[in-house]
């Protein structure tokens, strides 16, 4: 809806209205700011789409770190970056957590953080974390998890074998593949 503009009379006799009525200014004015506010926000000058999606119902993918200094480094870096593909191709959450230890028994309230984080699949790498995994995999039954570099034959132990040069960069590209692969077709 246009509005005719004002002519200068209409302008003028507006202005006389108001002079000597300072109650009449300051309604007319706040009026005014609040008309030409809404106006701004209605009309909003964005493409009208969200600036953040939702990703909160996304499948969540975690993938448990093991100690620094570990054989499996490149495992898990290569694992981590085909964590991060399945992410990018939408629907899917990549996390990271710390699990500071590889004994079964200390490394289960890390796993089972993961848990609780509602994670759809726990990754670990590496033979170090295959008693841990399996640890885990006893104490939460309905947990489905993965590991890289390593078998096991628990129920919901998962295992994605390891090309024998993962530490080039065509191997650990080949392992980030199969991990992103994996992960894409759980969600």
């Amino acid at each position: 809806m246009r509005l005719p503009p004002l002519s200068a009379r209409s302008v003028h006799r507006f202005a006389g209205l108001v002079r000597g009525h300072p109650v009449i200014a300051a309604t007319t004015a706040a009026v005014l700011v609040a008309a030409l506010s809404l106006t701004a926000l209605l009309a909003g000058g964005g493409s009208g789409r969200p600036r953040a999606a939702n990703v909160s119902r996304n499948f969540r993918a975690c993938l448990l770190v093991s100690p620094a200094g570990a054989t499996d480094a490149r495992l898990s870096q290569a694992s981590w970056q085909g964590m991060q593909d399945a992410a990018r191709s939408g629907g899917v959450n990549a996390e990271r957590f710390p699990a500071p230890t590889i004994d079964a028994k200390a490394a289960l309230p890390y796993f089972n953080g993961a848990v609780q984080h509602h994670c759809g699949l726990i990754v670990t790498v590496g033979t170090g974390m295959r008693p841990a995994t399996e640890a885990a995999a006893r104490a939460n039954p309905h947990q489905e998890f993965v590991i890289i570099g390593a078998a096991s034959a628990r129920p919901h132990i998962s295992a994605i074998a390891a090309p024998a040069d993962a530490g080039k960069d065509q191997a650990g590209q080949e392992l980030a593949d199969k991990v992103s692969a994996f992960i894409t077709a759980r969600r």
